[in-house]
């Protein structure tokens, strides 16, 4: 008699646990209209997801994320089409969601009969090659996203859980050159063994301050006979991809036949906002008291500039393939010139070195739509003894100006 009132007493907890689930904790359900809105792009620079498509003939658009409640997004509208952003690096932040599963929807609002306000919600049709798309979030929140149209809305969705991989870095940092690429040499050092230990020292303090941090090449890993691959697996433009890194700094020195030439360089991608790299060059300029470069060609601000190939950049290194007879790449005008820049985000930044050469390694994350958020930081002039002292004996200096700037902007 007992097992049954036990039986029972089990079977009427269940019952109360399925009301109170269905009036309580599901998610209500949203009248979707039967026009949907096809995606023709999306991507995920640095840490954050954008896209974009068509629109619908109507008025007052947002995109919405939905569980339950509301996260909106503004977007930018060109005549029938929209997108998140205009810049790669800006649109749905992807370190601050919550673990739970979120439907995205085109929504659009208006004013009822009775003066009351009404939305439409409007599915997001993934019509591009990239039909899933995996994230993982700083090690601090350790997130796992996956992003697909795997729902009974058939919309974009995003399923954020507890990340169990930790074979993924928050940043990458590169050394500029090393091994038999000494990069260059004047006043007695070397921008090889500068830049390493620049990088040794940044990286101390950005896993002081909570961060996964990778190097793309070690202290003493390179004999002076040695190259490290640029493409091909653990290339130096390809383990960003292979960790899942968000960011990567490149770490240089300039030089110039003229030793009077000085100041910092920080180059940054195209088409991207440029908050966060304008702000790391005030800091270092006023933290280490080191001047802004007074070049011309690519500035975007004090310190900060960008290059890509121009039209006789294209031209140059296509005739050059050609005299050795090779396959030119599909270099466009909107591709990053530097590589640690270009090659690791992928169709974001103009990637190109595919695997059509058999004599060079490729890039197997060229046509990837996740990218690292990358720049190359020329910290100022090897060839200028004044500027090379400032370096040499405040290394802390210019560590620190980019460590807090990480922690500004990358610190949840």
């Amino acid at each position: 008699m007992k097992k049954v009132l036990l039986f029972l007493l089990l079977l009427f907890l269940l019952f109360c646990g399925y009301i109170i689930y269905n009036n309580y904790f599901e998610v209500e359900k949203l009248i979707i209209e039967d026009e949907r809105i096809n995606i023709d792009s999306i991507t995920i620079y640095g840490t954050h997801l954008n896209f974009g498509g068509n629109i619908v003939n109507e008025e007052n658009l947002d995109i919405v994320l939905y569980d339950g409640d509301f996260r909106e997004y503004n977007i930018n509208i060109n005549d029938d089409t929209f997108n998140l952003s205009d810049y790669f690096n800006e649109g749905i932040y992807l370190e601050d969601i919550p673990i739970g599963k979120y439907y995205l929807f085109l929504r659009s609002s208006y004013i009822n009969d009775d003066n009351e306000i009404n939305y439409k919600y409007y599915s997001l049709n993934n019509t591009t090659e990239y039909k899933e798309m995996v994230y993982y979030t700083f090690s601090n929140t350790n997130r796992k996203i996956i992003i697909n149209t795997d729902n009974e809305y058939n919309t974009l969705t995003i399923n954020v859980s507890k990340n169990k991989d930790n074979s993924n870095y928050d940043i990458v940092i590169d050394p500029g050159h090393g091994g038999r690429d000494s990069g260059a040499s004047k006043n007695g050092y070397n921008e090889a063994d500068l830049t390493m230990k620049i990088a040794l020292n940044l990286k101390e303090k950005l896993k002081k301050s909570g961060f996964t941090v990778k190097l793309t090449r070690e202290e003493n890993q390179l004999s002076k006979d040695d190259k490290l691959n640029d493409y091909g697996k653990h290339g130096r433009a390809v383990i960003s991809s292979e960790v899942k890194a968000k960011y990567v700094f490149s770490i240089h020195l300039n030089s110039n036949i003229y030793n009077y030439v000085n100041g910092i360089e920080l180059y940054a991608p195209y088409g991207i906002d440029y908050t966060f790299i304008n702000d790391m060059a005030k800091r270092i300029h006023d933290n280490a008291k080191a001047n802004y470069s007074n070049n011309k060609i690519g500035k975007i601000s004090d310190g900060v500039y960008k290059r890509v190939f121009t039209e006789s950049d294209v031209k140059s290194a296509k005739d050059e393939f050609r005299e050795k007879n090779m396959i030119p790449y599909d270099i466009t005008t909107k591709s990053n010139y530097y590589f640690m820049i270009r090659e690791t985000g992928g169709i974001i930044t103009g990637a190109y070195v595919d695997d059509r050469n058999e004599n060079i390694d490729g890039n197997p994350y060229y046509d990837s739509n996740i990218g690292a958020e990358a720049y190359l930081l020329e910290l100022g002039y090897i060839s200028n003894a004044n500027e090379l002292d400032n370096i040499v004996n405040n290394i802390d200096k210019y560590t620190d100006a980019i460590k807090d700037t990480c922690i500004k902007y990358l610190s949840n």
